[in-house]
């Protein structure tokens, strides 16, 4: 069973006193002003890259010494519980505790508005965008799960809002898998 997970964002890390800095860089790159988190837990200056609501990110946030600072993907998923066994299954190992990302008090009211205008309920609004887990793969790269509110789902572009690959795109997809077999190099 595949997970069909999301790339919801790339974080590129940064230490506190150049996170500005770094944030500043890549807004350049990619000519967006960066906006930053509604949430505590981590310090995060990010904009969306593209139509699927992907974005980037520069993080700071305290990190245990044995922690490698190195970029890293966030996938979203439908089931955490899930994803974290299906992937403990090929080789990936669980890091810490999972963790909920609230939303900052200060930003909050605002969201609620928000979440109002698109039509959702106030019962059906947290204060929090989800619970995340940091995970490492088979060959020890970081990755982050985020298993997002309902309401989250909107942002990310997820569940009821995903927007998948065009029929175009999937048949070229399939065309160059064809031709990797014909040249005799296995996909995976």
């Amino acid at each position: 069973m595949s997970l069909k997970a999301k790339l919801c964002m790339f974080v590129m890390p940064a230490e506190q006193d150049t996170l500005v800095k770094t944030a500043e860089f890549y807004s350049h790159i990619f000519g967006i002003e960066f906006s930053r988190t509604w949430t505590d837990v981590v310090k995060v200056f990010y904009a969306p890259i593209s139509i699927d609501a992907t974005m980037f990110g520069v993080e700071w946030r305290d990190r245990p010494p044995t922690e490698n600072k190195m970029p890293f993907p966030i996938f979203v998923v439908d089931s955490l519980d899930e994803a974290e066994q299906q992937l403990q299954e090929l080789g990936g190992q669980l890091v810490d505790e999972r963790f909920e990302l609230p939303i900052a008090e200060q930003g909050l009211q605002r969201y609620r508005e928000t979440m109002l205008k698109l039509g959702l309920h106030e019962s059906q609004i947290t204060n929090r965008v989800g619970v995340s887990r940091k995970m490492m793969d088979p060959n020890g790269n970081m990755l982050g799960l985020l298993q997002p509110d309902p309401h989250s789902q909107y942002a990310f572009k997820s569940g009821p809002f995903r927007i998948g690959m065009t029929a175009d795109q999937m048949a070229k997809w399939h065309d160059e898998l064809e031709e990797t077999r014909r040249l005799g190099l296995e996909p995976v």
